[in-house]
């Protein structure tokens, strides 16, 4: 019965196309579906015209990297919150994408843990940084960094921001 059902299938698309072909194994295996492209080795290394790979990237990186350096605001990068004995109370590290938005994360010196920065905000030389709900950093930006106050359980304490 099912040999009946295929061969009424074929038949009538036979009958559809008048140039259509019963399909047959071994007109199959010897048809070739495409022609693949021909491979040819290169004759010669490529020149000094051709610049590889790798140096685009070698070139690419550092010109990046500059860049968004140039973008930077001046709060960008790692910085080390030190006491007025120079131990250091916290280590922060800020994006400061340069057009007012800015971003981080912060950890205590002696807590390991890290969290992010809830509320940073920055006008002109002067910047707050509201690290959690009973730490706050008051800065005023200087020639060498950032000094002012870490503001810790409302104590008061002077810290200087350096870059470690």
């Amino acid at each position: 019965m099912l040999l009946s059902v295929v061969a009424a299938a074929t038949a009538a698309l036979l009958l559809q196309d008048p140039g259509a072909r019963a399909y047959t194994p071994a007109a199959a295996a010897t048809r070739q579906i495409y022609r693949p492209p021909a491979i040819r080795p290169f004759e010669t290394a490529p020149g000094p015209g051709v610049p590889d790979v790798e140096s685009f990237f070698d070139k690419g990186v550092p010109a990046a990297e500059r860049s968004a350096d140039a973008r930077a605001g001046p709060l960008d990068g790692r910085w080390r919150a030190l006491g007025p004995d120079g131990r250091p109370l916290l280590s922060l590290v800020l994006r400061d994408s340069g057009n007012g938005t800015v971003e981080g994360a912060w950890r205590r010196g002696d807590d390991g843990r890290a969290r992010l920065v809830n509320t940073i905000s920055v006008d002109g030389a002067r910047a707050s940084l509201v690290l959690d709900r009973h730490d706050t950093l008051r800065l005023q930006r200087t020639g060498d960094g950032w000094r002012g106050e870490f503001v810790h359980n409302g104590q008061a304490r002077p810290v200087t921001l350096r870059r470690p």
